[in-house]
């Protein structure tokens, strides 16, 4: 009888310890559920991520069901009627994944950078009203700067391969990202350098002609495409300051690619990591392709014209950098952003 009672005393100690004496944080756990809306230049993309709460947040799917939502451009170069729309359609299909969802928050890049005072106020204006006429679920609406997306870009990347020492290069429509850390520092590049900003002032030079979507060009034109965006894109100062100020780590860290363009080419050249050299070996294949000979690679007809462009003008970013080897990292930097407390205040 008396071991019972010191039994069952043992057991209330341990469930008053339990109930009383341990953080509440610490106690509970709570699944959210974050749907992020990465409002891109190009292109609109939703995002609907499982996080777990206790002490901290942490993602309990680490690949997001994202999708693409089709529209003529990104959210920031739509009119009202457009970006409704576009939204709309993207809520059709969130709505038939799930019932549930905790938080949204809708992240502009760089499209909205780019955009003057106004212009942007103007947009804030008609995506809040939409949330508040649509929905009861809190939601954030920001327009992140280049710092920020080069952050969420190297956070999930640390998130992914669980690592602390890397850098990544985030390919945009309008800017790239660099981002360089570890557990000491963190430093970032945000540059109006992207493939779609880029392609608008390649066409202003007449040496350019010969490389416009859709041309046939043999493996000397694809070198001469390659130099063209090398020393009229990337030739810029401030990447090359950036890029001797940090040559140490360059040459020390594994360097990992995000965004779509990135993701794109690794699935045609089909290992990882790459090199420059398979960029070039594949880039000059496709570029003495006709459309229709691509269209038999699999490569949408959407794209097809692009797909020479999208080669060498990596190439010629990878060359700007001094980098020879990239590992495939992820399509977006919403990973990183999902479980930020900048843009969800459950993970605060």
């Amino acid at each position: 009888m008396k071991q019972k009672k010191i039994l069952t005393l043992i057991i209330s100690s341990f469930a008053f310890f339990i109930l009383f004496c341990l953080p509440v944080k610490e106690k509970i756990t709570r699944k959210i559920h974050h749907l992020v809306i990465d409002a891109g230049s190009s292109g609109t993309r939703f995002c609907l991520y499982s996080i777990l709460r206790n002490s901290q947040c942490r993602l309990e799917n680490f690949n997001s069901n994202c999708f693409s939502i089709p529209a003529k451009n990104g959210i920031a170069d739509l009119n009202k009627n457009e970006i409704i729309q576009t939204l709309n359609e993207g809520f059709k299909i969130i709505d038939k994944k799930t019932d549930h969802i905790d938080y949204i928050s809708l992240l502009g890049t760089g499209g909205f950078r780019k955009l003057n005072a106004e212009e942007k106020n103007q947009k804030f204006n008609i995506l809040t009203n939409y949330f508040k006429q649509n929905t009861s679920i809190p939601f954030n609406i920001k327009f992140i700067s280049g710092k920020e997306e080069a952050y969420y870009a190297w956070k999930s990347i640390s998130i992914l391969y669980h690592s602390n020492n890397h850098i990544t290069i985030e390919t945009g429509g309008a800017t790239i990202q660099i981002a360089i850390g570890d557990n000491n520092q963190f430093q970032y590049i945000s540059l109006p350098l992207g493939m779609n900003q880029s392609y608008k002032k390649l066409l202003t030079y007449n040496s350019f002609n010969k490389c416009r979507y859709g041309n046939i060009l043999s493996n000397n034109d694809y070198k001469d495409c390659k130099n063209i965006v090398k020393e009229t894109i990337y030739n810029y100062q401030e990447l090359s300051l950036f890029i001797e100020k940090n040559k140490h780590y360059i040459n020390k860290y594994q360097i990992y690619t995000l965004g779509k363009p990135w993701s794109v080419i690794f699935s045609y050249i089909r290992k990882n990591p790459i090199t420059i050299q398979d960029i070039e070996l594949k880039g000059t294949y496709f570029c003495n392709l006709k459309e229709n000979d691509l269209l038999k690679e699999n490569i949408p007809e959407k794209f097809a014209k692009q797909t020479c462009y999208l080669f060498y003008y990596h190439q010629a970013q990878l060359e700007a950098l001094k980098i020879n080897t990239v590992y495939k990292g992820t399509d977006s930097w919403t990973i990183g952003a999902s479980i930020d407390p900048s843009t969800i205040p459950f993970c605060n």
